[in-house]
């Protein structure tokens, strides 16, 4: 098992580029090295490094979103894994952690539906990952409804005032500032910024 001591945590060495970029081949300049280390380092420091990766959305029915790149994805089972007790023998074994994530973006989304709609359900929401030239639907797209309070309608269940939605991309081939963008009901639209330029 990697046994090095946690320092301070500094940006991925030599470059601020996520995993995809770098082919198949798990990259060996670093990166791997860097997940350990903020999976090792303290409170604080993880609390920062996964901050970077959340942001407000401008549009009042988005609470809030947050991204999982391929870099963060390792980050995140670096944690786990060192949470545990365990750890990676060799950036061989952690590319093999990441394989079933390669290529792929996630975006979660907590949303507010608009009070007059009144759902008693999930309604159909159409999630795309759009840039000045591509917009792309979403591969895999998993909601978790937040209800509000009130009396259930009669045959009903309590009413529904937002969700978690959580979308998978695959990884855009540019890091520019993408657009989320999720068409509820085929009603009205929910857009939040994404800029992937800030986010390894």
């Amino acid at each position: 098992m990697l046994e090095r001591k946690a320092g301070p945590v500094s940006a991925p060495p030599g470059r601020q580029t996520g995993l995809a970029e770098a082919g198949s081949a798990l990259p060996v300049d670093g990166l791997v090295e860097f997940a350990l280390r903020v999976a090792r380092g303290s409170s604080a420091e993880r609390v920062a490094f996964h901050a970077g990766y959340r942001s407000v959305a401008a549009d009042p029915g988005v609470d809030q979103v947050e991204v999982v790149t391929e870099l963060r994805r390792l980050v995140l089972l670096a944690e786990t894994r060192s949470a545990a007790g365990g750890g990676w023998t060799d950036a061989r074994e952690a590319a093999e952690a990441l394989e079933p994530y390669r290529g792929r973006l996630t975006v979660q989304a907590r949303v507010r539906f608009h009070p007059r709609n009144g759902y008693t359900s999930v309604p159909r929401l159409d999630v795309h990952l759009a840039s000045a030239s591509t917009m792309q639907p979403a591969l895999d797209v998993f909601v978790d409804p937040i209800h509000g309070p009130g009396v259930p309608a009669r045959d009903a269940g309590p009413p529904i005032v937002g969700a978690v939605v959580e979308t998978t991309f695959a990884t855009p081939a540019t890091r520019g500032v993408h657009t989320l963008v999720i068409h509820v009901d085929n009603v009205y639209l929910l857009l939040a910024t994404i800029d992937l330029t800030r986010m390894p």
